[in-house]
């Protein structure tokens, strides 16, 4: 029978990166791999959460609920086949 083993809890490497906002003003983001979270520019005091990857090349965007700007998390590639590395955050229109 196989040995199996308990469930590993790994640390999260978070990083900081840069959000765009339309209007100029700079911000920033937490990151993790493709993850990001930020506080928009109304201050709504709840982050926005977004990802630089969807399913099969598909882009995502987020929207914040309390004035409707959208943004729009932005990414690398790892490797050829693997996961994406968030980079920054773009406000659009």
């Amino acid at each position: 029978m196989p040995k199996t083993r308990g469930p590993i809890d790994f640390k999260l490497r978070l990083t900081v990166v840069p959000v765009n906002f339309l209007s100029g003003k700079p911000g920033k983001a937490r990151a993790e791999r493709n993850n990001a979270a930020w506080i928009c520019r109304c201050d709504d005091s709840v982050p926005l959460v977004g990802r630089c990857y969807y399913q099969f090349d598909d882009t995502c965007y987020t929207e914040c609920s309390t004035c409707g700007r959208k943004f729009r998390v932005l990414g690398r590639r790892l490797s050829p086949t693997g996961g994406r590395k968030t980079t920054r955050v773009d406000e659009f229109e």
